[in-house]
């Protein structure tokens, strides 16, 4: 039983420090790529991407990743609608 209860312990701990790490991946991924976000619609997928990569529990596919790590890469600075669609749209046929 001692065993057990040692053996929780020490998964809890390991659990909880990596749900803070993965915040502070999160946090940095906001704030590099808010710096340069000028259109609502491009921030609210730069935070949905960030989101998706480091917030969410599970096994990340790799398509996926690369689908969200394109449009971190794409969306900063971008002042349209049309933009926004077609960075994610293009993103989606690349890699999703």
């Amino acid at each position: 039983m001692k065993q057990i209860l040692v053996i929780l312990t020490i998964s809890y701990f390991i659990f909880s420090s990596s749900l803070y790490a993965g915040d502070d991946a999160y946090d940095d991924c906001l704030l590099v790529h808010f710096k340069g976000a000028k259109f609502d619609p491009a921030a609210h997928l730069i935070k949905q991407a960030c989101h998706g990569l480091y917030k969410q529990p599970g096994f990340l596919l790799e398509e996926r990743r690369l689908f969200l790590n394109c449009l971190l890469e794409h969306l900063v600075g971008v002042e349209s609608v049309q933009a926004v669609d077609e960075i994610h749209l293009a993103c989606g046929r690349k890699y999703d």
